[in-house]
């Protein structure tokens, strides 16, 4: 086979997989996707005319626990931006979770993907994990809430880079950047 041609393939390739970041945030938003609370109450992932902040949350993880009263305070900041915590696998009972959500006075819904669809389709795979939908249904943003954590164990006194916060004000500013941090965590349960 011709040079052209494999340079074709890759070309098509790189395509797809940019294409497909772009769109997979819009293949669960798009469609009625619920998930429940741990009362019970059912949520559908993308309501209409809002962007939506994703943070996939384990209650036994130590950045989660201590990312939470930031994540609050974010929630409380945007009100224009829907935020939605997901613990996804089968590993917690919604007595684990709701104690969670209590202990760390959080208001926004936090909702159980015990088959981890969600997880799946937003290829999140660490807690916590960020991804800002802007309300077309397109990423804007993956990965780190802010710089605070280097790696597993390791952490800056004060993050200097809030990324989160960065990409919701690039959103509303009407900047159409697309951006991602690598995120760092507790792996999501396989459970």
């Amino acid at each position: 086979m011709s040079r052209l041609f494999y340079c074709a393939l890759l070309a098509g390739i790189l395509f797809t997989q940019t294409l497909n970041a772009q769109l997979i945030a819009s293949a669960v938003t798009s469609s009625v996707v619920k998930l429940k609370d741990v009362n019970g109450k059912a949520y559908t992932l993308k309501p209409m005319g809002k962007a939506v902040v994703y943070v996939f949350l384990s209650p036994e993880c130590p950045l989660c626990k201590n990312y939470a009263p930031i994540l609050q305070a974010m929630k409380e900041k945007y009100q224009d931006v829907q935020f939605y915590g997901i613990i996804s696998g089968r590993t917690f009972l919604k007595d684990e979770v709701a104690a969670y959500v209590k202990d760390y006075s959080i208001s926004f819904p936090v909702l159980m993907d015990t088959d981890k669809r969600v997880a799946e389709y937003l290829r999140a795979t660490v807690t916590p994990e960020v991804l800002l939908i802007g309300k077309n249904g397109k990423e804007y943003y993956r990965g780190l809430i802010d710089d605070w954590v280097t790696g597993l164990g390791t952490k800056r006194t004060r993050p200097t880079r809030k990324y989160l916060e960065l990409a919701i004000n690039n959103l509303f500013a009407g900047n159409e950047l697309v951006s991602s941090t690598k995120p760092i965590g507790c792996l999501i349960s396989n459970y």
